[in-house]
């Protein structure tokens, strides 16, 4: 079930969403797109949010472990991302199917 899940990395497109919290002049990095390697290398190290964005029925079958879920809808009006501004997201779906 882990190569399973870790496929799913893999075969998704990811991002790195990384706000900037500072002084009034500091500028937001908006997005990069990064390899599976490294969202890989964040997740087991525990540098950054995972969060799916599939629907709870999508994540409730299958999902990365320590994973949160937000469907897409949701994320204009959801609490459930980190207050601190420069935590690493990384947002990932189930890519093709």
């Amino acid at each position: 079930m882990k190569s399973i899940r870790l496929s799913v990395v893999v075969c998704c497109t990811a991002f790195l969403f990384v706000a900037m919290a500072g002084s009034a002049g500091a500028k937001s990095e908006g997005y990069k797109e990064i390899s599976a390697p490294e969202v890989k290398n964040l997740i087991e190290e525990r540098k950054a949010v995972v969060v799916n964005l599939l629907s709870q029925i999508e994540y409730e079958i299958q999902h990365i472990p320590g994973s949160i879920n937000i469907p897409v809808i949701d994320m204009e009006t959801t609490d459930n991302l980190p207050k601190q501004k420069d935590t690493p997201l990384v947002f990932y779906c189930m890519g093709k199917r």
